[in-house]
């Protein structure tokens, strides 16, 4: 993760995703499953495979496309592909250590008992714990996500501390939610 430029944070979310993490390919691509939610009605999608060399809109065709039923809870048929928008919040959470993000890749797929001591008594590589990310003008701020920019580049954002896999929150500017959110109103329930 380092070497890529991300910051990886606690798990946000995981009782709509359950335990799911980042693979690496053959390629050495990282493969994500992302989270996206609707902050309007309180619901949610979830993309199993996202490369982290995709860009957002391949995605968003698919999902968003014409041939594709409007959303259940949707009943204004206000989130179209033309009107949605992603933000994702910045500044917020706390980055893991390398080794609080081995035991979190790890987990569930060795034995505890077969790692080095070193890796369970999270501490890192210089024997300190993840620290908080300080304050910035980004802070707690939602930050839009540019529909050409891959994963990886939205990723690597300085401010973005990923809850263990990307979550993006769709809104739709054909919504009355939207000023609200745009307008800073809404914040995490």
């Amino acid at each position: 993760m380092e070497k890529r430029g991300m910051k990886l944070g606690k798990a946000a979310y995981q009782e709509l995703t359950g335990i799911k993490r980042p693979k690496l390919d053959e390629q050495s691509v990282l493969h994500w499953p992302v989270l996206l939610l609707y902050p309007e009605v309180m619901s949610s999608d979830f993309i199993e495979d996202f490369p982290e060399m995709d860009t957002f809109s391949p995605h968003l065709d698919v999902m968003f496309s014409e041939s594709s039923p409007p959303l259940p809870w949707d009943k204004n048929n206000a989130y179209t592909r033309e009107a949605i928008e992603f933000y994702y919040q910045a500044g917020v959470g706390t980055p893991l250590s390398k080794n609080e993000i081995l035991q979190y890749l790890l987990e569930g797929t060795v034995d505890p008992k077969s790692l080095p001591e070193s890796l369970l008594d999270g501490e890192d590589d210089t024997g300190k714990s993840g620290t908080t990310t300080s304050s910035s003008e980004c802070s707690g701020k939602w930050v839009k996500v540019k529909e050409g920019k891959t994963l990886q580049e939205v990723l690597q954002h300085k401010d973005y501390i990923i809850p263990a896999i990307p979550v993006f929150f769709v809104v739709s500017r054909k919504s009355t939610f939207y000023k609200e959110f745009k307008a800073g109103n809404w914040s995490l329930p």
